[in-house]
């Protein structure tokens, strides 16, 4: 399956792999960003990602992950968390916000919760689908979260590229619906560094 947007638009790509769909996308205007976003309601769609410039400069990373590792973990209205993200850059702020309003929209749901970490060793090295119904991710510096959609956790991962959105549907997605295994890059005994926004709708705990 090929979608192609004619003059300045972008050009998506749906690649099938055993029976499973990936749609992948360059950055594009917001009404067409939206749109693509909405195919992760798609049966054969465990995964949809979003390609873009990192919205972040290299100083302001750079401070950032001088105090890593760290976890800042807030929820609210998509209108509260920019207060509540108030250490962060500004840059970084005006992303996690429109990205949280986007997220609201495509799963309409108006509680969020947002996690930004500073990683510097291996977080949740195992592949695994989350507990949950979709999930956002993208990673401002240092290797990609890496993903597999052919069914088998163990099996031919691939990495998204920096800077890149990434949703991941999980496992409460629904009925018929099979959810995308992915794990953080095991970074562990490099000199590496990651800065990575996890966005999830804000679900209640239940006994």
């Amino acid at each position: 399956m090929e979608d192609t947007f004619r003059g300045n638009r972008s050009v998506i790509n749906g690649t099938s792999l055993l029976g499973r769909d990936v749609q992948t996308q360059m950055l594009a205007s917001k009404g067409e960003a939206t749109e693509h976003w909405s195919r992760i309601e798609n049966c054969d769609c465990p995964f949809v990602m979003e390609e873009r410039k990192i919205p972040l400069g290299t100083d302001e990373i750079g401070a950032i992950l001088a105090d890593a590792p760290f976890s800042v973990r807030v929820s609210g209205t998509v209108s509260s968390l920019a207060e509540q993200l108030a250490q962060f850059p500004r840059a970084m702020i005006e992303d996690v916000k429109i990205l949280a309003e986007r997220f609201s929209k495509l799963t309409g749901k108006e509680l969020l919760r947002v996690r930004v970490e500073g990683v510097t060793t291996n977080a949740c090295k195992k592949v695994h689908a989350d507990y949950t119904d979709v999930r956002l991710i993208t990673t401002y510096a240092g290797p990609g979260t890496e993903y597999s959609l052919h069914g088998d956790a163990n099996c031919c991962l691939a990495r998204m590229p920096v800077g890149a959105v990434g949703l991941f549907k999980g496992s409460l997605f629904g009925e018929g619906h099979e959810p995308c295994f992915h794990r953080s890059p095991p970074i562990e005994g490099t000199d590496a560094k990651r800065l990575v926004l996890v966005i999830d709708t804000l679900r209640r705990e239940t006994n």
